[in-house]
């Protein structure tokens, strides 16, 4: 795919230069990695319960009906992770907690860029993976469990990974999945909350591998909403032109200063991601 100098705004690249932007990867990365979509996460949750004794059919039923509505994955989640108790977290360390996820060409790309976070919502070690092949040896890695020794980073400008919603590979039963756990876990963490906001407010952010209706992704700005102004830096969301939305585009940037940047998913893989960061690294 063939980008224009509207796919690279000179804010963005100098904010780069800087040193002042970080990314937030979202779970469209990992997909790489052969980690499931949260469509496909959901349907094995469904799968799984039905093959419990204690899970009727009509309920099965129920859930494969709000799953084909496409609009309900959180809530299904709660359900399901209510429904199935201890197999629940054995399914999520089984397929997101595995040692041996692959490192991929994106997550490389990502990582060459001179940046000294990397926020994600996902629980698996893909980034860990990546960034040990890449320097042979594994990152900091943080969850927001661990607000103390996220500052010290932070302040001293150090490289880590922030894992915003907990990790499946050192504490599967401290993953966030739901506005429950949202409600029961992060909200307690006004530390950790603070440190977010403040990265919020200085760096520019460069969201990838999200949507719009990405359910973690808006758990994390609802999460931020009540005390996130919008000032500061401008941040930037790269999505295929197929999942954009002309009202939450114009909502997005007025309630969080994020700024679309489209880009056409010809491949059906969304290889144009990795071409992107790659141009992009270029011009920096």
């Amino acid at each position: 795919m063939s980008f224009t100098d509207d796919h690279f705004p000179s804010e963005m690249i100098e904010s780069f230069k800087d040193k002042s932007s970080v990314f937030f990867v979202g779970a469209g990365i990992s997909i790489e990695a052969g980690l499931p979509t949260w469509g496909k996460l959901i349907s094995e949750l469904i799968t799984l319960a039905s093959s419990q004794p204690w899970c009727s059919a009509d309920k099965v039923s129920e859930y494969n009906k709000l799953l084909a509505e496409g609009n309900s994955f959180l809530l299904l989640a709660e359900e399901l992770k209510s429904e199935l108790g201890s197999v629940f977290y054995d399914f999520m360390e089984d397929t997101f907690g595995r040692p041996d996820i692959r490192p991929t060409e994106t997550m490389e790309s990502i990582l060459s860029f001179n940046s000294n976070i990397i926020i994600t919502s996902n629980y698996d070690r893909l980034i860990e993976n990546t960034y040990t092949k890449l320097n042979g040896y594994p990152p900091p890695t943080f969850t927001y469990s661990q607000s103390r020794e996220i500052a010290n980073n932070y302040w001293k400008q150090k490289f880590f990974v922030l894992k915003a919603h907990g990790d499946a590979f050192s504490d599967v039963q401290g993953i966030i999945l739901s506005q429950r756990d949202y409600r029961k876990t992060l909200y307690r963490e006004l530390g950790y909350k603070s440190i977010l906001q403040s990265i919020f407010s200085t760096k520019s952010i460069f969201f990838v591998g999200t949507s719009m209706t990405d359910p973690e992704f808006n758990l994390l700005l609802d999460y931020l909403h009540e005390s996130y102004s919008g000032g500061g830096p401008t941040h930037y969301l790269l999505i295929s032109d197929e999942k954009a939305n002309p009202i939450i585009q114009r909502r997005f940037f007025e309630d969080f200063k994020i700024k679309t940047i489209t880009y056409n998913n010809k491949s059906g893989r969304h290889s144009e991601i990795n071409e992107y960061l790659k141009e992009l690294k270029s011009k920096i």
